[in-house]
This record gives structure tokens, sequence and C-alpha cells, in this order.
């Protein structure tokens, strides 16, 4: 998920994005005015803007206004010590208004809900170090006593918990399993072609009898829910 912040206090700035970089997002763009964010030759990429209100020049209120206009689908987070202003603050883009001095848990809350309504970048944290956006997963493996993640990319990460476990907490994210051993990214599902999940990196994956209606089920749903 790419994140923008948009604050004139400096230090402001930088302890959002720590807080962010502590819960697995990296991809942060810093602005000191929203002149400055709308100049910029990215601002409509941004999938989620921290946004404090009141700021020399643009205020955080008349940014959003043009956002509207001109990137509805970006999220906005306000920040601001001012709680009297939250009225002005609501919009089709706002998902959550924050009080200065921010912490960890708010903003967590913030970048969760902005994530799951944008799935695919949700961070899923393989283990205490490694996490990975759920569009760059391909699918898992078990092997053993432990599960595989193959992303996009070619790389692979091992998790102590269960491909039960996982299923568990992935089935939300658009993730199927098609067998006791593997678990799909419906994102990246082709089609079932002689029991085998193919996938659209062309990698082929068997499909176990019990998990073919389901399967064909649960990618259905998939389909309807992204359009």
């Amino acid at each position: 998920m790419k994140i923008a912040i948009c604050d004139d206090v400096i230090e402001e700035q930088n302890e959002l994005q720590t807080f962010c970089q502590r819960l697995g997002y990296f991809d942060i763009s810093l602005f000191s005015c929203g002149e400055d964010f709308l100049n910029a030759p990215d601002s409509s990429q941004f999938h989620l803007l921290f946004l404090d209100i009141e700021m020399k020049g643009l205020t955080g209120i008349e940014l959003k206004t043009l956002l509207e206009k001109t990137n509805p689908s970006i999220f906005i987070v306000f920040t601001t010590t001012h709680e009297e202003m939250m009225p002005e603050a609501f919009g089709r883009n706002v998902i959550s208004f924050l009080t200065k001095p921010l912490d960890l848990n708010s903003i967590k809350h913030c970048l969760t809900k902005a994530a799951y309504l944008q799935m695919d970048f949700f961070p899923i944290a393989i283990n205490d170090c490694v996490f990975i956006p759920c569009q760059d997963i391909l699918y898992l493996h078990s092997e053993n006593k432990y599960t595989i993640f193959y992303t996009t990319n070619g790389d692979s990460h091992i998790s102590r918990d269960s491909l039960t476990d996982w299923n568990e907490k992935l089935k939300e994210f658009g993730f199927c399993p098609i067998s006791r051993n593997s678990i799909i990214n419906l994102k990246y599902y082709k089609k079932t072609y002689q029991k085998q999940a193919i996938l659209s990196t062309e990698i082929r994956l068997p499909i176990s009898r019990r998990y073919l209606q389901t399967l064909d089920e649960t990618f259905r749903c998939y389909m309807i829910k992204r359009v």
C-alpha cells in the first residue's frame, strides 16, 4: 500500500512514518503542505493519506475537498489537535480521524482498515521480521511441520504456523485451500485442468477431489466481490 503523510511539522511526519514502518508499511512519502502533495507526479497513485488539518497554505479540509473530485479512490485519515474540527472533516474519502499525539495502536487500526478496504495491500506477518503484502503471495505449501510461502518474485519464506492456522487467517483475503497441503491466492488462479489448479504464472498444483467444488464456489464469490 502506497502511503502519503502530509503534515507541516517535520517531527510529527517522522513519528508517523516510524509507526507505519514498525507495522510493515515501507512505501511512504512525506509532504510538508497540501500544495506539495498535489504537485507530486505520483499523487494520484497513493492509496492512503495521513493528513493534518491545520497547515500553512492549503488546509487539510480544502485538500480533502479537492481530492474528492480528483482522486476519489484515496483513503484519508485526518490528524489534528483540534477535535472541534471533526464535523468539517467528514467526507466520502475519510476513513478515520485521529487526535494528536498519535500512538501505535490507533495507527495500526487505521492501516488495517485501509488495507482491508484495499485487500491486496494488507501485509501478512510471516514471522516477526517478514511482512508480505497479500498481492505478493502466490501460494502456500505445507512441508513437515512448517508452511512455505511462495511469492510472485520467486522468493520463499518459512513460517512455523501450520497450514490450518494460515487457512483461518487468510480465507478472508482471497485465499483458498486446494488440498491438505496447499493454499492458493485466488488473485492468481487461472483455471482447473485435469485436477490441477493452474495459476497465471503457469504453476500447476494438484487439487484434492474434496476441494474441487469448494474451489469453484469460492472463486465465484471472490470474483463477485472484486467487481
